[in-house]
C-alpha cells in the first residue's frame, strides 16, 4: 500500500512542477495533497481498528493476570 501512496505523490509532484503559475501549482498541491491524504486515511482504517482490537485484547489480559495473582 505504501508503493502505492509514493507513487501517488510522485505523480502530485510532478503535477505540481508542471503547473502554469505559482498559484495553480500550490491549489494542485493542495487540493491532491488533501485527497491523497484522506484516501489513504480510509484504506488505512481497518489496521488501525486491528491494532486498537489486539491492544484492548492484550491490556484484557495483563489485567486478568493480575487478578489472579492477588
Amino acid at each position: 500500500m505504501y508503493i502505492v501512496l509514493i507513487a501517488l505523490l510522485y505523480v502530485l509532484l510532478m503535477m505540481v512542477v508542471t503547473s502554469e503559475s505559482v498559484f495553480k501549482g500550490l491549489m494542485v498541491l493542495l487540493f491532491g495533497g488533501g485527497l491523497i491524504a484522506l484516501v489513504f486515511y480510509l484504506l488505512d482504517t481497518p489496521r488501525r481498528l486491528r491494532s486498537r482490537r489486539m491492544a484492548e485484547m492484550a491490556d484484557d489480559g495483563h489485567r486478568s493476570d493480575a487478578e489472579t495473582d492477588q
